[in-house]
């Protein structure tokens, strides 16, 4: 869990930066693999977990520096525009957002959509034949 900075138009629609030290002192979260879900700590989540974007993390540098001056001391900064396409009443600076990366973590990386998609329909279609075979 982290404050809300700000945003920046120099990250992409499923990207969160937050400055590369603060990134590595205070989480376990790999930006290389590690995919998270973003909430506002405070608010519903009224998307379901398959239904949910994930959000690759950013390290914040040099490389950056709209996007790090939004994090000096470790903030979340989302993409500018992020509120239009997910529809949602953006965070107000100060707001804690959480930072969930137990799926990737768990799963080792973490598959597109339709791969998680599918991912499940394996998984019902195995039950689904071994209820019947036991039936």
């Amino acid at each position: 869990m982290t404050p809300f900075g700000g945003m920046s138009t120099e990250l992409g629609l499923f990207q969160i930066g937050i400055r590369r030290e603060a990134l590595e002192a205070n989480t376990s979260l790999d930006p290389s693999t590690d995919r998270v879900r973003v909430s506002i700590v405070g608010r519903a989540r009224k998307r379901p977990l398959l239904l949910d974007r994930f959000f690759e993390v950013v390290p914040l540098d040099e490389r950056h520096p709209d996007a790090l001056a939004q994090s000096p001391r470790g903030e979340a900064v989302l993409p500018e525009g992020d509120s239009v396409v997910r529809k949602y009443v953006p965070p107000q600076q100060g707001d804690d957002v959480l930072l969930n990366g137990v799926i990737t973590q768990r799963l080792g990386c973490l598959p597109t959509s339709e791969e998680f998609a599918g991912i499940l329909q394996d998984l019902f279609r195995k039950r689904h034949v071994e209820d019947t075979e036991n039936s």
